[in-house]
């Protein structure tokens, strides 16, 4: 019984590990954040998800919090950049956008499609 318990922890702990990439972890963390023009100060949150893959989660629209996954897309010894693939968020809502991190300093340029209108936006966080 103790050989199967040690095991079954072991096949779970090794099937529930992600393969993070190390150029991501930086990034990773909670921001101090702004909408332009619409909403802020509040706290936009990055985890990982898998390899050069996190998620972010963030009042996009000012309103209420979605979160989005991210790539990073592009690295050198300055700054990261950050891909948003168009994606759904929400039934009635669409993003896409682009970014970078520097310093702890995350922007974020991106268009939210609401009822089949694109707005531009525009987040800028400072991780705490």
């Amino acid at each position: 019984m103790p050989k199967f318990l040690l095991l079954l922890i072991s096949i779970l702990s090794l099937g529930s590990c992600n393969d993070v990439d190390e150029d991501v972890l930086p990034v990773i963390g909670i921001y101090r954040a702004h909408v332009f023009g619409v909403a802020g100060p509040f706290d936009l949150i990055t985890s990982t998800d898998s390899k050069d893959e996190f998620k972010i989660e963030a009042l996009f629209d000012g309103l209420e919090y979605y979160i989005v996954c991210a790539e990073i897309s592009d690295i050198n010894e300055h700054s990261i950049n950050i891909e948003i693939d168009k994606q759904n968020i929400s039934s009635d809502i669409t993003i896409s956008g682009k970014g970078f991190y520097v310093d702890g300093t995350l922007e974020l340029t991106y268009s939210l499609k609401e009822d089949g209108t694109w707005r531009d936006f525009k987040i800028v966080g400072t991780k705490l």
